[in-house]
């Protein structure tokens, strides 16, 4: 049986570039797959529905295996503005951990500043909270290095 831990990540960066750039890598399935997963790991959408009420469904893990599941349900969604979605991730029968997440966007001349929130819950431990919040971490980093 794991263990339930709860904390509440907050990640900010400024990118450089326009909000606009920065909302449509998220938007796009395809450009989100390549900035949001470590290198060396791979993320494949099995459905995007990108709108509010719209679910995302989608695997990631190293490439041989994709191992984790996640069901991705956007509760709001306001263009340029901000994003907010549960997400839950699941690994075969196992629960790991459910988040509610938002992503804030605010414009800045030709940058972009981000803010992600996280209220997440793990069913296993810290490990999952740990591991969401260097995800979360590399993917802005690489949201960044994908506009330059």
């Amino acid at each position: 049986m794991g263990q339930i831990v709860h904390d509440t990540i907050i990640l900010e960066r400024a990118i450089n570039a326009p909000v606009a750039a920065v909302w449509n890598a998220y938007a796009d399935p395809i450009a989100h797959a390549q900035w949001s997963v470590p290198v060396g790991e791979a993320m494949v959408f099995d459905q995007t529905d990108f709108r509010e009420g719209g679910q995302d469904h989608y695997r990631c893990g190293p490439p041989e295996s994709l191992g984790f599941h996640a069901v991705v349900q956007y509760n709001k969604v306001t263009p340029h503005n901000f994003i907010v979605y549960t997400e839950t991730v699941t690994t075969g029968a196992e629960l790991l951990a459910t988040g509610l997440v938002t992503w804030a966007f605010e414009p800045s001349g030709n940058t972009a500043h981000v803010m992600i929130t996280n209220q997440l819950v793990s069913y296993v431990g810290p490990g999952m909270v740990e591991g969401n919040r260097s995800g979360h971490t590399k993917a802005l980093e690489q949201l960044q290095g994908s506009l330059a």
